[in-house]
């Protein structure tokens, strides 16, 4: 690195019992080493790195950061090339990603990296290609969030691709795909890490499915009360029904959602009016399939309703999430 002309180089020792290494590298001008008295993870010893560089270095003559692993993956071309990709914007994370498909990479590497992409898509609403990698490119407008990011281990990389993602998405860089030895030296447990990345990912998915488990309950037995009770026309019952149900439910659904579920900062005014748009249209066609199922078979309407506001479950999730709560910074 030195020689390619860096001339500030932050060097975290996480506990490591190799300490003439250190003491070798910190003893260059350029380097700067610091210590953990122990192991704490590597997402403790990039916010270490990070603080530094915030108390110690002008924003004015750096643009950001740049993260690499030392397990011997990120080449010095590769880090070349997201310095000169973050000189030229400052706005977005820089990530060097890795062809999976490559037959050097192990295959937990692989896998782990296929099914994260896949949950950072589906669930998040993220396009990742590797997201695993060490290698990136962080700048100043960034340092802050990634600071305040929690987590120790591994999953801390997963939550700031999270959080930086939201709010201004990824520039990707390819770079070569490297690997020593089947990567044995690396401290990533497959059990125990995807564990908790995973719970990253589903986190918010798992609050949705509860508030919306408890919606639904609502719903049902006031549904039930509509036309079993209150709405005995059975030209009527259904849509009045339906109605009934989803404006108390709705209401609860809501507040719900809005708080607790993602958190969202747009006003009760603005969120309030697309959820309520959302209700009508979904009322509509919970009532119109339920009516049209009930008419071409000999069903009761309970049980129907389940079944299609299950359907509309998911397709509610996506828009709630990408749409009506989503955060102001991000729209």
């Amino acid at each position: 690195m030195i020689q390619v002309g860096f001339k500030d180089i932050l060097v975290v020792d996480d506990g490591s019992h190799q300490k003439k290494i250190f003491e070798k590298i910190g003893s260059l001008p350029q380097v700067t080493v610091l210590t953990h008295p122990e192991n704490y993870g590597k997402g403790r010893a990039l916010r270490t790195g990070l603080a530094y560089y915030k108390d110690h270095y002008s924003y004015d003559e750096y643009c950001g950061v740049i993260t690499a692993d030392s397990d011997g993956q990120h080449l010095v071309d590769d880090v070349l090339k997201i310095s000169k990709s973050l000189a030229k914007r400052e706005d977005k994370m820089i990530l060097g990603v890795r062809d999976f498909d490559q037959s050097n990479v192990p295959s937990k590497s692989r896998i782990g990296n296929k099914l994260t992409s896949l949950g950072f898509r589906v669930l998040i609403g993220l396009s990742v290609s590797d997201t695993q990698t060490g290698l990136r490119g962080i700048p100043n407008s960034l340092i802050d969030l990634s600071l305040s990011i929690p987590g120790d281990r591994f999953q801390y990389e997963t939550a700031v691709l999270i959080e930086t993602g939201k709010v201004s998405g990824f520039e990707e860089i390819k770079i070569r795909t490297v690997y020593y030895d089947e990567n044995k030296g690396t401290h990533f447990n497959p059990v125990k890490d995807s564990i908790q990345i995973f719970n990253l990912l589903l986190g918010t998915f798992f609050r949705y499915i509860f508030v919306s488990l408890s919606s639904f309950v609502v719903d049902i037995l006031l549904f039930a009360l509509g036309t079993k009770l209150l709405f005995p026309a059975l030209s009527v019952r259904i849509p009045l029904s339906t109605a009934f149900a989803r404006i108390i439910s709705g209401a609860y659904n809501y507040a719900m959602n809005r708080k607790i579920v993602f958190k969202s900062d747009r006003s009760v005014v603005s969120s309030g009016f697309s959820y309520l748009m959302l209700c009508i249209i979904q009322c509509a066609v919970s009532a119109g399939l339920v009516t049209a199922i009930c008419y071409l078979l000999p069903l009761d309407e309970v049980p129907v309703k389940a079944v299609v506001d299950t359907c509309l479950f998911f397709v509610n999730y996506k828009i709630q999430k990408n749409y009506i709560f989503k955060n102001k910074e991000t729209l």
